[in-house]
């Protein structure tokens, strides 16, 4: 195993340098230099092209945000569109822009191209990061298999270099030469331990220890690799994990399988999503003893991390078997099963397969062979999928089953790009072609056999095709090559003073003039109309003086006998008002139906009626609230009210119990429309609500679609109307791809709104966001769209003050985050979660913790 190449090769060499070039920065500019060193490459691309659109930048500044946007494409794994705009004149000029079309190169698997490339860097000493590029062509090199070529780089760097990079170029040499079985060259390499800073200890701690192990010095490895164990600070999690690989293999080497085989199972336990699985239960079966019991320890701790199989068609598919003896793998499932089962499971299902299959009886084998036939159903794309494949061929060998196991080769040979499996599959099939005496079908298996294999496994397929031809009298070779005035007396001036007040503006005004009337003239023949305007007017107030109400309308009560009888339905009323102010629902009801028995010809009745339905509406009475509704807005009697009257009866209708009832709610929806007034936008809206809560998606969107293309572009009804369209679009999904491209197009639009409103952005940047984590990308149709839909997620958080909302700030702060840990970059995760909780928001410990368990669990230290 390379331990010097880690999974991302390229780029992690190195961390990002941000140019010392004096130049301008503008703010997009400065932002993407801070998304650039903070991981954010797909942020920093947004930032980075808004800076080129800039015309006032120069000509210097403009070439070097070019070339920092080609970086943030490169890293984010985009190298075609970084080339393309390498190759622009004014960007090729630029001193950097070699280092970074070499790195683009590599991001296309050319990798002898940008080897080439990086050596050019590596010659000229005033190049731009003339180090990085040496370090990752020898790399490259390493890719490419040319071990000693990438040491005569390391070499070449090595002259000139401070102590500190010198130190780290050492350990790299002494990574390689291990790698290479050239353990006194590596001990040689090793830099002295007082040369070596404190941010390379760990690395180096590693080596020493590795190099014991390679030395033969199995009880001072050991020692060396417990210490790592019992002192995780500073390591990564990839090496930490490796260490215990070689503690279990120090104390392997002094002859102690069992106690290394423990050591693996215990470290396991505790560590159960290990990058190391793979090279962990190497060694499990490695150390596995060829004959077991069914009691053995390890098959029973293997047993414990098995989520328990689940019958399937796999079961079918297996035990049907043809009249030839061939099993159908043809009818192979393709498909990747939801919550498929997690990696230890499936590695220990692997495992205690082969165990079960050593202990030797008819019943371990069936069990062994029902295992692997589950993984294989439960998880047809895993790396094991294809080495049970293999598996399961042998063993039909074994049993003399060849049809069955020709049938499992020629799938495996077709279907696995491994192409060591491919040969070992091939090199099988040909030892049974060969014992079964089809010699012409072994010669061309242990040709291709020879071809797929490498080393040892390649001369001895070859040797097998030679003695083969050999035997056969055949000598021809095989070759096989992928989302006014005062009044002269009293009376006339007390009837001007009322007057005066009444008409008095604004209200507040009129109701303190009433009372100032009322202090005058209490015996005035009009004063109960006043005091009738003055509990009107407090009534219609937001803060409406509750007691002064109840205290004019108790003094109507006592002097009911002076006020005229046209009076009494609006007395009426303002005690309904009151009375509907208090929300008790009950009394409310019960006042407006009193009202309605009293003045049933009086306009009183009408709003009394509406008040009755909308309080039967709000107490969840909703279908008689419907029944009185309905019949206001159907009588005519008050015009005014039969729109809103309209509008209750629909809502009402929405969320009856019955689909009828919803159905009938869509006929009143389309009244309330049609009666015109204020609330006929109101209404639309709403009956394109109500459908998308039936399920009328296609309907919901093509009526929402026509409203608002028969809107102004400035009507502030976009904004909501679009919101429902863009909800109607995306619910359509699942059923018509094509569809969410609308939804994005429709948020798209919407972000015009949001200029000057924080809170409407985060809304529409969390719509955008899931709606672009379900399109396909453009580029690759097998993948989504998580780019772009962490760009709109991240977005909200690039502000330096509190949010003007919480709920789609941390949304999409949260869902940001969650697409950083799918892909697995846990620095840059940790910085994210970190951020959301700078804002003290209400899930800001939640992302603290979160950020604190990242970083524990993937090892990812602070400087």
């Amino acid at each position: 195993m390379q331990r010097w190449l880690f999974s991302s090769l390229l780029l992690l060499v190195w961390q990002p340098v941000l140019s010392g070039q004096e130049m301008a920065i503008g703010s997009s500019e400065q932002k993407g230099n801070d998304a650039l060193s903070a991981g954010l490459w797909e942020v920093a691309e947004l930032h980075f092209k808004a800076s080129l659109k800039d015309p006032s930048l120069s000509p210097e500044a403009r070439s070097q945000a070019a070339v920092h946007l080609a970086e943030s494409l490169i890293r984010s794994g985009n190298p075609d569109e970084a080339l393309e705009l390498l190759a622009l004149s004014y960007v090729a000029k630029n001193p950097e822009a070699s280092f970074w079309k070499a790195h683009a190169l590599a991001g296309k698997n050319r990798f002898k191209e940008a080897a080439d490339l990086f050596a050019n860097s590596l010659a000229d000493p005033a190049a731009p990061y003339r180090i990085e590029a040496g370090l990752t062509q020898a790399s490259l090199l390493l890719v490419l298999g040319q071990a000693d070529a990438a040491l005569d780089v390391l070499t070449a760097l090595m002259k000139g270099a401070d102590s500190a990079k010198l130190v780290e170029i050492q350990l790299d040499q002494v990574e390689i030469l291990l790698d290479l079985g050239r353990s006194a060259d590596a001990r040689n390499a090793m830099p002295k331990p007082e040369s070596i800073a404190d941010s390379d200890r760990a690395l180096a701690g590693f080596l020493e220890a590795q190099l014991l192990l390679e030395e033969g010095k199995n009880k001072e490895a050991e020692a060396a690799f417990q210490t790592l164990i019992n002192q995780p600070e500073g390591q990564s999690l990839s090496r930490y994990h490796l260490a215990a690989l070689g503690l279990a293999d120090a104390i392997h080497a002094q002859e102690k399988s069992e106690i290394a085989t423990r050591s693996l199972l215990t470290f396991l336990q505790d560590h159960q999503e290990s990058p190391a699985l793979e090279a962990i239960f190497k060694r499990l079966l490695e150390w596995l003893p060829e004959k077991l019991t069914a009691t053995d320890p390890v098959l029973d701790q293997l047993t414990k991390w098995i989520t328990p199989p689940i019958s399937s068609p796999a079961d079918v598919i297996f035990n049907s078997v043809s009249a030839t003896g061939s099993e159908s793998v043809s009818a192979w499932p393709t498909y990747r099963k939801e919550g498929a089962t997690k990696d230890l499971s499936i590695y220990s299902l692997y495992a205690r397969s082969i165990g079960l299959h050593r202990i030797g009886t008819q019943e371990s084998k069936a069990e062994a062979k029902q295992l692997l036939r589950h993984l294989l159903m439960e998880n047809p794309d895993h790396i094991l999928a294809d080495r049970s494949l293999y598996q399961l061929a042998r063993w039909a060998l074994d049993a003399g089953a060849n049809e069955q196991a020709f049938s499992i080769l020629d799938v495996l040979r077709e279907t696995t790009d491994s192409g060591t499996l491919k040969g070992e599959a091939a090199f099988l099939e040909a030892r049974a072609a060969y014992l079964d005496g089809n010699s012409e079908s072994a010669i061309k298996l242990f040709d291709e056999a020879a071809i797929a294999l490498s080393g040892p496994e390649a001369k001895i397929a070859k040797r097998q095709a030679a003695i083969t031809r050999i035997r056969s009298g055949e000598l021809k070779g095989v070759s096989l090559i992928q989302q006014s005035g005062t009044p002269a007396d009293p009376e006339l001036e007390a009837d001007l003073a009322l007057e005066r007040a009444l008409s008095a503006n604004p209200p507040s005004q009129a109701k303190t003039e009433i009372e100032e009337f009322l202090k005058r003239f209490p015996d005035h023949p009009r004063a109960p109309e006043a005091r009738l305007a003055a509990v009107e007017i407090s009534l219609s107030s937001q803060t409406a003086d509750v007691e002064f109400i109840r205290t004019q309308l108790e003094i109507l009560a006592v002097d009911v006998e002076k006020f005229p009888e046209n009076l009494g339905p609006r007395v009426a009323l303002a005690k309904l008002r009151l009375t509907d102010r208090s929300k008790d629902f009950v009394a409310t009801i019960a006042v407006a139906q009193q009202v309605m028995d009293t003045y049933p010809a009086d306009p009183a009745a009408s709003e009394a009626a509406l008040t009755l339905g909308r309080n039967l509406f709000q107490s969840g009475s909703y279908h008689p609230a419907r029944l009185v509704l309905e019949k206001l807005a159907a009588s005519g009697i008050e015009p005014i009210h039969a729109q809103p009257a309209w509008l209750l009866a629909a809502r009402s209708a929405a969320l009856g119990a019955t689909p009828k009832s919803k159905e009938e709610a869509l006929i009143l929806f389309d009244k309330a429309i049609e009666s015109g007034g204020p609330l006929r936008s109101i209404a639309t809206l709403e009956k394109g609500a109500n459908l998308i809560d039936m399920y009328r998606l296609p309907e919901a969107s093509a009526f929402l679609a026509t409203w608002i293309k028969s809107l102004p572009e400035n009507d502030p009804l976009q904004l909501p109307a679009g919101l429902l369209l863009g909800e109607a679009l995306y619910a359509q999904g699942s059923s018509n791809p094509a569809s969410l491209i609308e939804a994005l197009a429709v948020y798209d639009r919407l972000l015009i709104h949001a200029k000057s409103d924080p809170a409407l952005f985060n809304r529409l940047q969390h719509l955008r966001g899931t709606t672009l984590e379900q399109l396909p990308d453009e580029k690759d149709p097998q993948k989504k769209r998580e780019k772009q839909a962490f760009q709109a997620f991240h977005s909200v958080l690039e502000t330096t003050t509190a949010p003007a909302e919480w709920e789609y700030f941390e949304r999409c702060g949260f869902r940001a985050l969650a697409l950083l840990e799918k892909a697995e970059r846990w620095p840059v995760a940790i910085t994210v979660a970190k951020k959301i909780a700078s804002f003290k928001g209400p899930r800001a410990e939640e992302a603290a913790t979160r950020a604190s368990e990242l970083q524990l669990k993937h090892m990812i230290w602070e400087d």
